[in-house]
């Protein structure tokens, strides 16, 4: 069977939580791993890496650093954050956006505006209609 991008983006996010605990003794650090899956996140999305940098400093920064739970995360809501925004990058209208609030589809639409003239134009259309189609307008 063929992987999907999040099926794969998944599998690789279960492999740094488990490298983590053991590269570490069994500790485990839900910071590092969270800054570790940012990275993932942006070398996923090579092809717009600014965006990703973007999304994934946004999911950190709002999600992560303001957990009550920092040492255990990704969360789950969390994690399914992250693999929303990389349905988002990866076009597909039928991802599992119902994570995502209102204010996460404006700022995905103010990244997308500032880095319109560098992306593609398909890949563009594609994330404009995703976001149209959740009201972040």
């Amino acid at each position: 069977m063929h992987m999907t991008t999040i099926q794969k983006f998944l599998a690789d996010i279960q492999r740094i939580k488990k490298h983590e605990r053991s590269d570490n003794g069994g500790a485990y650090d839900g910071q590092r791993v969270c800054m570790q899956i940012c990275k993932l996140f942006e070398t996923s999305n090579r092809s717009s890496i600014n965006l990703a940098r973007s999304i994934s400093d946004y999911w950190f920064n709002t999600y992560v650093m303001e957990s009550d739970n920092l040492s255990e995360e990704p969360s789950e809501e969390n994690l399914n954050r992250i693999t929303a925004f990389q349905s988002f990058l990866d076009g597909d209208d039928d991802g599992e956006y119902d994570v995502l609030n209102s204010e996460d589809w404006e700022t995905l639409r103010d990244f997308v505006n500032l880095e319109a003239e560098d992306l593609d134009l398909d890949f563009l259309q594609s994330m404009m209609s995703i976001i149209l189609s959740h009201d972040g307008i």
